[in-house]
């Protein structure tokens, strides 16, 4: 089945039928076969079609994997798992094989835990808030590890995903640092990894 790129379509109503009637292999090499301005594209393309964050996860305790490419040029395959915590919480952390580097990239970003929530500003968004950590540690996670603290605050400090529905497996994100309230000033890490670490869009397909 041949999908077209968001830039080939004005209506995503089409496209996100396409996707739903789609395997799971195919709707996977279609989001890992989008580049950077695509995904832009796609994130504008999904404005306004409303995703809720228990749309994400499953029964209580239960992981479920969301398969990820991002714009950036290198190490752009991921995933994001999230979990249904036993207080109610929807947490997570992004997963990712760097191969050789693995070690090495754990000490410098960590796993970035994050706190999904549904958009508090209103809008059919979903938030992927990396300024708070979950507070019960889930047994299939890494350890829990701050975000706002370290050199993981050049990565994920003061960092928020803004996440919108294309179809009903398949999500596209952008990620923002600064521009989200917060109750206490940004650590010095984190207003300087907004400068030195540009934020890029992903896309995620959920397994089904």
């Amino acid at each position: 089945m041949d999908l077209p790129k968001p830039s080939a379509v004005t209506d995503l109503q089409g496209l996100a039928d396409a996707l739903d009637a789609a395997t799971h292999e195919v709707r996977v090499g279609w989001i890992r076969s989008l580049g950077r301005s695509e995904q832009y594209k796609l994130f504008e393309l999904a404005k306004g079609r409303p995703v809720k964050v228990d749309e994400l996860v499953g029964e209580p305790g239960q992981v479920v994997r969301h398969l990820g490419k991002n714009g950036l040029p290198l190490f752009s395959w991921f995933e994001k798992r999230f979990v249904r915590l036993s207080d109610g919480t929807i947490g997570g952390y992004n997963h990712n094989e760097f191969g050789l580097i693995a070690p090495i990239a754990a000490v410098v970003t960590g796993p970035g835990h994050f706190v999904a929530v549904d958009a508090p500003d209103g809008a059919p968004e979903v938030w992927i808030d990396y300024r708070r950590i979950p507070a019960i540690q889930h047994p299939d996670f890494p350890p829990l590890r701050s975000n706002e603290s370290g050199l993981p605050a050049l990565v994920f400090g003061d960092m928020v995903d803004v996440l919108r529905r294309v179809s009903r497996h398949v999500t596209i994100g952008d990620s923002f640092k600064g521009k989200y309230p917060r109750d206490d000033q940004p650590p010095f890490l984190a207003r300087m990894g907004a400068t030195l670490f540009p934020t890029a869009p992903f896309v995620l397909c959920q397994e089904p």
